[in-house]
């Protein structure tokens, strides 16, 4: 086994993340470790806390070869869209295996219940849940529940969720890629540290935002890295973030809105009107339903800010994945540079990129461009709020 490929988001890097890499490494020590990793914008519909550039930074610190960037969207896109656009780049980097933390390390299990997914009957029984009013989430887990024997041991197991669709996506695009699941013990949504000796991604950012220190949660090799970015206040403030959101969606038309990924059923209009509230979050609790939870109506947010189409968005689930932007590596992952077939671009410098990269891949170079834009506009000192910075970054060696 020569490469394997994680995705993430690393959102922050934690301990969590570095006892993954430190079992890979002990499993398959020669093998190249290679981080797929969402760039300025997360799958759960916001700017990353930190910059993709410190994030990258701190994953090869931590253990990580290489990483690559996943192009906004597939990162901000549903849980088929995420998995599906990482699975298919990890099929142009002809990565040899996916590696997971999850729940459920039961590989027959999850190998049924992904099949499961792919199946007419899941997808009858999941569409008549949604016509009720579900969530698409809510409707995937009641039927792993009710059709597959210890359904129940999935269907509460947010990562083990999370990897069915890896496996799922992999089915389908990438059959022949190995899985190696990591057990995965700490609570996917709690958000106290003090309850799991490896807490949450969702658990530090919680701190973070009540201005408490993580340091004895995130490895030794990036703590005081992590810290001097703070108190630099290079960071998403999502405040900041929210009141940008609303005045974006306040200019934006009935029609303007029904052209945007994911505005479906006549919600515009709904949102148009609600946009009149005081505050974000009033717009988000008036929107709320079962069947748009706030991780779908942030998503949709940012389709709005970023003017990502339903076609633009349909084009590029697809086509697929139309170029790998390196972000960082360290001498293992320069090795593994130097000998690997691609079948897509390498984007090291991104004012050559359009040049290298389809139509499609132009428009998606941009969506990218705009999102780091729209993060750094959004950090917490003006100091770092400077545009354009794809430009005049590099890919960081890191000499280990």
């Amino acid at each position: 086994m020569n490469t394997i490929g994680i995705i993430s988001e690393y959102n922050p890097f934690h301990k969590g993340h570095a006892y993954q890499l430190e079992q890979l490494n002990t499993m398959h020590p020669d093998s190249i470790r290679i981080a797929i990793m969402s760039g300025s914008f997360v799958q759960r519909g916001e700017p990353a806390y930190f910059s993709k550039f410190d994030r990258s930074r701190w994953a090869i610190l931590s253990g990580v070869d290489v990483v690559i960037e996943l192009p906004i969207i597939y990162s901000l896109g549903s849980a088929e869209i995420f998995s599906t656009g990482a699975i298919r780049l990890m099929k142009a980097l002809h990565i040899n295996a996916i590696s997971f933390g999850t729940e459920v390390d039961d590989s027959h299990l999850l190998k049924q219940a992904a099949a499961l997914m792919n199946s007419l009957e899941c997808q009858i029984l999941i569409r008549k849940e949604l016509q009720k009013g579900a969530s698409y989430g809510s409707a995937l887990r009641q039927i792993l529940t009710s059709v597959i024997p210890n359904g129940s041991t999935l269907s509460n197991s947010p990562n083990a969720i999370l990897a069915l669709e890896y496996l799922r996506s992999a089915s389908r695009h990438y059959p022949e890629i190995q899985w190696i699941p990591i057990h995965r013990t700490s609570n996917h949504h709690d958000a106290l540290l003090q309850t799991a000796a490896l807490p949450s991604g969702t658990a530090l950012r919680h701190a973070l935002q009540q201005g408490q220190r993580i340091s004895e949660y995130v490895p030794r090799a990036i703590a005081a890295d992590i810290n001097e970015i703070i108190s630099q206040g290079k960071y998403t403030d999502y405040e900041r973030y929210e009141n940008l959101l609303l005045g974006i969606h306040r200019l934006l038309s009935i029609q303007d809105l029904s052209t945007l990924a994911d505005f479906t059923e006549g919600i515009e209009h709904r949102w148009h009107t609600m946009t009149a509230e005081p505050s974000w979050s009033d717009v988000k609790e008036n929107i709320k339903t079962k069947r748009y939870t706030y991780a779908r109506i942030q998503r949709m947010a940012a389709y709005g800010a970023l003017h990502i189409t339903k076609e633009l968005q349909r084009h590029a689930h697809i086509e697929g994945p139309q170029y790998a932007r390196l972000l960082a590596f360290n001498n293992r992952g320069r090795q593994w540079l130097k000998t690997a077939t691609l079948s897509i671009p390498l984007i090291q410098k991104w004012a050559k990129a359009p040049s290298i990269v389809s139509s499609l891949g132009k428009d998606l170079l941009r969506l990218d461009e705009l999102a780091t834009d729209l993060q750094a506009y959004t950090f917490k000192s003006e100091s770092y709020r400077t545009g354009r910075i794809d430009y005049t970054y590099s890919p960081q060696y890191i000499n280990i």
